[in-house]
């Protein structure tokens, strides 16, 4: 069960989205009938990753062919820091990490509301139950979209999910020599927790771990609000404060008027 806060501030965002013109009104009526699960944000959705919808489309936009009429590029640029990758098939990519999951681990394609295109996927590793923490790893994404709202949102979208079910702290574990990684951690609003050195063998290499952490509190003291401003602007931002203020103290007058009633009927 996800926080009543979330749920409203969630309600609301689907609802911009969902209800902007009558096109995507019956869409994304029909997207929920058919996909409830899915998670759904202003610019993208996330939908839990499967072989048959998916596959054929993340080999597509990583593998370095152009597509969406962008130039060709070296598909290292996407996998280059990955424990796996580039992979020359469908085939090969199905027998990879990306689509052979251990019992912790989640991934989700990222599509874009505007056209329904894959863009990338995002992974989850390293989920502790017993503790509450769980690793969000960096999108596996095209170069064109590193830096993207598209790319921000996916990240934002799973952060918002999971402090919302209970989980106290949240890890980014990234290659040292990761530049890109890097910015994308410091612009979620993770803190920089110390390098680990020679913590993994990636594709026989040594690799240093540059280690980043969000905790709740940090969460819901400020970081949400700093990264809901960026992806929505300052007017959305500000009017979902409010709404959320003003709900839960309705809340709390019914809460009082309730226990009120109790023991007026007890009397």
């Amino acid at each position: 069960m996800t926080a009543l806060s979330y749920r409203r501030s969630y309600a609301r965002l689907y609802e911009t989205v969902s209800c902007d013109t009558l096109s995507s009104d019956d869409k994304f009526s029909d997207l929920y009938k058919e996909r409830p699960q899915d998670i759904i944000g202003k610019w993208v959705r996330l939908e839990p990753l499967e072989k048959k919808r998916h596959l054929k489309a993340v080999h597509a936009v990583t593998n370095g062919d152009p597509i969406f009429l962008k130039k060709a590029y070296d598909p290292q640029e996407v996998w280059g820091f990955q424990v796996q990758g580039p992979f020359n098939s469908s085939d090969e990519l199905n027998e990879s990490f990306v689509f052979q999951h251990h019992d912790n681990q989640a991934a989700f394609a990222i599509l874009q509301n505007l056209n329904d295109r894959l863009v990338g996927l995002i992974m989850l590793s390293n989920d502790d139950p017993q503790n509450l923490s769980i690793q969000l790893n960096s999108p596996i994404i095209g170069p064109s979209s590193n830096g993207s709202k598209e790319q921000l949102e996916a990240c934002f979208l799973l952060l918002d999910r999971l402090f919302a079910c209970g989980y106290r702290r949240i890890a980014i574990s990234i290659d040292s020599k990761d530049s890109q990684g890097s910015k994308l951690a410091d612009r979620l609003g993770f803190t920089f927790e110390g390098c680990l050195l020679k913590d993994k063998i990636v594709k026989e290499s040594s690799r240093d771990s540059n280690v980043y952490g969000m905790l709740n509190s940090d969460w819901s003291k400020g970081a949400r609000r700093v990264l809901y401003k960026k992806l929505y602007g300052v007017a959305m931002m500000k009017a979902d404060v409010a709404y959320n203020k003003k709900e839960d103290e309705l809340d709390e007058q019914q809460r009082v008027l309730a226990e009120e009633q109790a023991k007026e009927k007890k009397e």
